[in-house]
């Protein structure tokens, strides 16, 4: 380890989580110190072949034969120069770079799990990525946090290993320490930085922050960093949340669809590039790489899901790739399923409804008949009532007179009624 690279290195601001800030602390004095002179050596890169991970017919050939996957890795504290057996921004993303330029890789697997580092790391990484001809697919595998986050979010997408993987922690921070520039010791020993006339402005955030103003150097350093950091995540991750981006850290399975794209296995992530690399092929490879990876019988287990227009394109890609676990897949069919098993209850209730609704109209008008009925003979009744013998129907005998008794009630009166229409 070169000692000026460290050096380099240190300089703030910092985009890291308290806990890779607080494990670094040790590590970092323990080498200044001369207690660690050995580190371990960090994951190197690899390709994996793309053979076998299509499913194609046998025999038929495939636009990826012999092609690979490179896969390398993001991990521990990120740091723009190499230091301490860990490869640094830089070299990780010349690397991927080189390997970009390889004719045999279809594109790049970048295994993350660090807790950030220092900011100007994330600038080395973004200018790689963004260069980059092939997709690049991030997988998580265990923490993405503050750089790291950062960084990885220029990747075509992120997936993350585990539900309980740390995401987030997207936020700018710096620590400082020394001393005032004066100070005089009790037994008389003087420190002092003397600026020049014209160098008004020389160190003054550092020196206001030792003093216990810290807005200078907030307003200077920290805020711009910060402001640009919010700026490209939401850029890079359109749907995160605001509240997402002021510095907490979440759990993967709290950020699917936001801060990242889905939870899977390494597997998942292979797939995924090549998933990416076949939308690049043209038309007519394009057609037969994606009838290869096209998992159809993974939508035929979820024919409601499938089945329903609102979701159309929304849970499977074209190449039949879902950013969904089975469980979430299993649980959204189910709910559907309910779904339409009430909608058929309720469509049924309605039938009946309506049929009842029907026989209370006809029984109203039925009613509403006879009511008229009956008030035309009541009305008949009182205008005979002063007829000597009672009322004249029109059917009694010539010279015979029919009395009708006043009704007792309502009832007496309705049947009287039907009985005389009847007549």
């Amino acid at each position: 380890m070169k000692l000026s690279n460290l050096a380099l290195n240190l300089r703030g601001p910092w985009m890291i989580s308290p806990e890779q800030a607080a494990v670094m602390a040790p590590i970092l004095q323990g080498v200044l110190r001369g207690y660690i002179t050995e580190f371990d050596k960090a994951p190197e890169p690899y390709t994996v072949k793309c053979d076998g991970l299509l499913d194609a017919p046998a025999g038929s050939p495939s636009a990826f034969d012999g092609k690979s996957v490179y896969v390398t890795y993001l991990t521990g504290t990120m740091l723009k120069h190499d230091s301490c057996g860990t490869p640094g921004a830089r070299t990780i993303g010349n690397k991927l770079l080189e390997a970009d330029a390889d004719p045999e890789i279809i594109g790049h697997i970048l295994v993350a799990d660090s807790g950030g580092g220092s900011a100007n790391a994330v600038d080395e990484l973004a200018d790689a990525i963004t260069r980059l001809q092939k997709p690049i697919v991030a997988y998580v595998d265990g923490c993405a946090a503050s750089a790291c986050i950062y960084a990885i979010s220029y990747c075509n997408r992120i997936i993350a290993h585990n539900q309980m993987d740390i995401i987030g922690c997207i936020g700018t921070m710096m620590e400082i320490s020394g001393f005032p520039k004066y100070q005089k010791d009790p037994d008389g020993f003087v420190r002092a930085r003397i600026y020049a006339d014209t160098a008004v402005d020389k160190n003054g955030a550092y020196e206001k922050a030792l003093e216990g103003n810290f807005q200078v150097i907030r307003e200077e350093r920290l805020n711009p960093r910060n402001e640009k950091f919010i700026q490209d995540m939401k850029a890079n991750r359109p749907d995160a949340r605001d509240d997402q981006l002021t510095g907490r850290d979440y759990y993967a399975r709290d950020v699917v669809g936001t801060l990242i794209d889905a939870i899977g296995s390494f597997d998942d992530a292979l797939k995924a590039v090549i998933g990416l690399a076949a939308a690049q092929l043209p038309t007519g490879e394009q057609e037969t790489i994606s009838e290869q990876t096209t998992d159809m019988e993974t939508q035929n287990n979820y024919p409601t899901l499938v089945a329903m227009p609102a979701f159309e394109g929304q849970v499977f890609d074209a190449d039949g790739s879902t950013h969904l676990q089975p469980n979430q897949l299993e649980a959204v069919e189910a709910a559907l399923a309910g779904a339409s098993g009430l909608q058929d209850s309720n469509t049924q209730l309605q039938a009946d409804l309506d049929a009842a609704r029907q026989t209370i109209s006809e029984r109203d008008a039925r009613i509403a008949e006879l009511e008229t009925s009956l008030n035309a003979a009541i009305e008949r009744a009182n205008n005979a009532a002063a007829t000597p013998g009672g009322i004249q129907v029109d059917h009694a005998p010539e010279g015979e007179a029919q009395e009708i008794a006043p009704a007792e009630t309502f009832d007496d009166a309705l049947n009287a009624c039907q009985d005389f229409l009847k007549d």
